[in-house]
Parts: C-alpha cells; sequence; structure tokens
C-alpha cells in the first residue's frame, strides 16, 4: 500500500444533480460501479459525492456502518448464526484458561449512587499510577501518581477529550488506522490533521526517520495506535525509544495503547509494551497514553478506560469531561481496582497472549489454505489487514468482498474505513486501503470456524463464477 504515483482526486463545485467525477488515477471496474456495498458507501459519505468541499454530515465508524448493513441481511433478529469478524471486541466469555473469573455482581456503595468525578475517583486513578510504574517504571526517579491519571467512559471519549484540549497544531496521524479517529480528527478546529502513509512494502511500520520528517516540518502532536489498528503490528523497543527521544521537548506524543496485552513478540509470557516505559520525566514529557478495561481486560461494556500524562494534560483532559461526557460509571470504577494489582495482570495478560496467539495461528493457516496470500504474520492486537488483490475481480475490494460475504452471514470490515480521510478529500477509488479488509480473532473459536467456512465458500463461488467467465471468453 502505498500513495506513490497516486493523483488525488479534486472535488470542484457542481450543480447540485451533476453527478461527481470518480478517481484521476484509475477507472472503477464493472463490479465496483455496479456494487451495492459501493453506492451504500457513497451514499452515506458525503465526502465521496458533489460538494465534498461542504462540511460534510457526521458519518458513522466503519464497524457500525458495517454492522448496520448486517442489519439489512438479517443479523439483528438472529446474530447466533452470524460470524462476526468485523467488531473490534475480545471473547468475554471465562472460558480462557488462566484468566480470572469476570464480575457477575457488582454491590453500589452510596458512593455510587452519586455523581463521580469527571477525572475518576481517586481509588481508582491510584491503582492505575500503581499497575504503571510496577510493569514499566521499576527503578525510575520519576513514578505516576494518581494525579498523572483520568479515567474516562470509553476510549473513544478519552480521545475526544484528548483531542478537546490540544491547542493550535499540526496533528500527523498515519493510514492505516483505527477508524474512530476519522471523527475525532474532523470534530475539532483548533488542529489541522495530516495524514502519514505507511508503506505496505515496508509491513506498515512507524520509523524513527519518519517521525523526524514530520517534526522537521512541523507537525507538533502525533497521534497513533501501539499495537497498530488494523495491521497488527506494534512498535517496540529500541525503536520506541528513539521515536520518544526524537519528539521530547518538539511534540506531543498521543499513544493509543489498548492492545498492549495482545503482545506476541516476547514469548506470551505476560509482558506489555508500552511507551510509559520510555518516559524521563512523567511530568515533563509530553506522551498521552490510553487504555482500559476494554481489549485486555476483555469488559467493552463496562467503558471504563484512563488517560495516562503529565499533571497539567491530566487536569484539562478531566476538566473538560464535565461538559463532554459527565465522566465514568462510579460502581464500575469501584469494581475495577482490584483488577489492577500487578501481579494479577501479569498473569492475566500471560493466559491471554496464549490464548490469542493459538487463534491467530489457527486463522492464518485457514486463510493460507484458502489461497490468500499473507505478507507477514501481525505480531500483536486480534486483527488481520487481509490483502484482497489476488482474488477474482468481483471480490477484490473490500466493499464488493464485504457485501458478498454478507450472503454467506460473515461480517468483515472494508479497509476503505481505516484510510482515514477527515477533510472527505480523497476519492474512495484513489484510496490505497480500498483493496483490503480487516478480519478480527477477537471472537470465540467456534465464531471463527464458522466465518472461516464461510469465507471458503464466498472465494470458492466466486473463482468459479470466474474460470466460467474465462472459459466462456474463449469461445
Amino acid at each position: 500500500m502505498s500513495f506513490s504515483g497516486h493523483q488525488i482526486s479534486i472535488n470542484r463545485p457542481s450543480h447540485a444533480h451533476k453527478p461527481r467525477r470518480l478517481s484521476t488515477n484509475k477507472e472503477p471496474s464493472q463490479s465496483e460501479l455496479g456494487s451495492i456495498a459501493h453506492r451504500q458507501f457513497r451514499t452515506a459519505n458525503d465526502g465521496h459525492r458533489a460538494h465534498a468541499g461542504l462540511d460534510p454530515s457526521r458519518a458513522s465508524t466503519g464497524v457500525v456502518w458495517t454492522t448496520e448493513r448486517a442489519y439489512e441481511h438479517g443479523f439483528l433478529d438472529d446474530p447466533a448464526s452470524w460470524a462476526n469478524l468485523g467488531q473490534g471486541a475480545p471473547e468475554v466469555e471465562d472460558d480462557i484458561e488462566g484468566c480470572f473469573e469476570r464480575p457477575k455482581h457488582i454491590d453500589i456503595s452510596m458512593t455510587g449512587r452519586e455523581y463521580g468525578p469527571t477525572a475518576g475517583i481517586k481509588p481508582l486513578r491510584e491503582a492505575v499510577a500503581n499497575l504503571y510504574n510496577a510493569h514499566h517504571r521499576q527503578g525510575k526517579e520519576s513514578q505516576y501518581t494518581w494525579e498523572n491519571v483520568c479515567i474516562v467512559p470509553g476510549g473513544r471519549a478519552g480521545l475526544i477529550r484528548i483531542a478537546a484540549v490540544l491547542n493550535n497544531a499540526y496533528l500527523g496521524f498515519f493510514i492505516p488506522d483505527y477508524t474512530a479517529y476519522n471523527e475525532m480528527l474532523s470534530l475539532f478546529r483548533n488542529f489541522s490533521s495530516i495524514p502519514i502513509p505507511l508503506s505496505a512494502a515496508d509491513k506498515y511500520r512507524i520509523h524513527p526517520d519518519k517521525i523526524a520528517e514530520e517534526i522537521a516540518r512541523g507537525t507538533s502532536v502525533i497521534l497513533t495506535s501501539n499495537p497498530r489498528n488494523p495491521s497488527g503490528q506494534t512498535v517496540r523497543n529500541p525503536e520506541l525509544a528513539t521515536i520518544q527521544d526524537i519528539c521530547r521537548d518538539r511534540a506531543t506524543l498521543i499513544m493509543d495503547e489498548f492492545y498492549s496485552g495482545y503482545n506476541f513478540t516476547s514469548n506470551c509470557d505476560g509482558s506489555v509494551i508500552s511507551a510509559a516505559e520510555n518516559v524521563e520525566d512523567v511530568d515533563d514529557d509530553d506522551v498521552i497514553i490510553i487504555d482500559g478495561l476494554t481489549k485486555r481486560f476483555r469488559l467493552p461494556g463496562w467503558r471504563v478506560a484512563w488517560v495516562i500524562g503529565p499533571k497539567e494534560f491530566i487536569k484539562a483532559i478531566g476538566s473538560c469531561g464535565s461538559y463532554l461526557d459527565g465522566g465514568t460509571n462510579v460502581p464500575f470504577q469501584e469494581a475495577a481496582i482490584s483488577m489492577l494489582e500487578p501481579t494479577k495482570v501479569r498473569s492475566e495478560m500471560k493466559a491471554l497472549q496464549t490464548h490469542f496467539k493459538d487463534k491467530r495461528d489457527y486463522v492464518l493457516g485457514r486463510l493460507e489454505e484458502i489461497g490468500f496470500t499473507l505478507d507477514y504474520v501481525p505480531d500483536s492486537t486480534f486483527y488481520l489487514w487481509l490483502d484482497l488483490s489476488t482474488l477474482p475481480p468481483s471480490i477484490a475490494d473490500g466493499l464488493n468482498f464485504f457485501q458478498a460475504c454478507l450472503q454467506e452471514k460473515v461480517i468483515v470490515v472494508p479497509g476503505i474505513f481505516f484510510d482515514l480521510n477527515p477533510s472527505r478529500r480523497r476519492d474512495l477509488f484513489d484510496s490505497p486501503c480500498h483493496h483490503f479488509v480487516r478480519l478480527s480473532y477477537g471472537p470465540r473459536m467456534d465464531v471463527l470456524k464458522k466465518g472461516l467456512d464461510g469465507i471458503e465458500r464466498v472465494v470458492n463461488k466466486h473463482r468459479e463464477q470466474h474460470e466460467m467467465m474465462k472459459t466462456e471468453m474463449r469461445y
């Protein structure tokens, strides 16, 4: 995936009923032009229609859009018969060997009946700080305290709060990356978003020289997921430390570490990669980390997350919760405290990594049997960034492949949603993400098997049709 050689589409004002010219880079295929999914995508995303220079209506994230399309095919009526490989959530059952049992009942204290502090209750803030000090700050003079932690109602709320307190700046973000960044980057006008494309040939890695280049041209805030969604790659030391050294005193580094527990680079020993390890002074280094119970503690429904950083940042992030989201559910905060004991967390991460690595290897093996070309093995998260370009033309792009999977009751996320495009300037057919899908191996193994069986039927069906068409053309 690369932008080299691409001519970016120019959106000129036009009459209301005049169709907008498509990509200047290449003409879309007939399967793309005739696709229901393509028409739905353009209808739902104003930037891909005429008058894209106007402020577009807010679109949904990729997962929500794909789920809505699945509803139209009966997913809502009978979700158990489907394989949802699109939702970015891990299995939540208590079946993983070695993991602690999740609470089934929560006692609500009198404090839990009251409004909570918008920055979170102090005992949970202390527990988060203690966890990071134990796992990432051993032997370091500078230690996190409760004042370096803000509790937020989920990752998206945390990102929105961070965006709300940023000053005028160029904010650099990478492509491909987490779909919800798109709306966050387009909601606020206090910074300008600058895309930084990563190369497929380089396995979508972020290198220090890329960071240095962006800072040299004036970028003062950098946002990225690490481990990376959707590519399943992680930046680890010494490369991560070098990046932080480059940013120190020059740029604010926002690290989305929600998948930090899904680390397969250290033989599933339970260790977690975090930028917290390379921070020199917790109050001087402009490193903001966001994580929570959602992914690595497998509790997405709790909506308990945290932001860690310098006290000045945290104070501002805590305050803006009063007008943005009102703060996090207090009873769930109280219930979360005991989960964050450092020894317990290390044991939990070891079990988590072993289980999800096994699922990753199963999915990779099945996809290779089906005939997919896999350029690299992801070393983290529970996602695969699946290249469709070697498939028959009728399903060689993300939207058509997604549409075909719906017929088999399988959900994936078209890659176009990870081409962060907050100004809606780039056309669908110019996107380097157009011929990819993100596939999640977060669900239970039985769901994965069902989903891969459905994908195999899709690929075989379209291969047969493609061969028949080639035979007919010869005669």
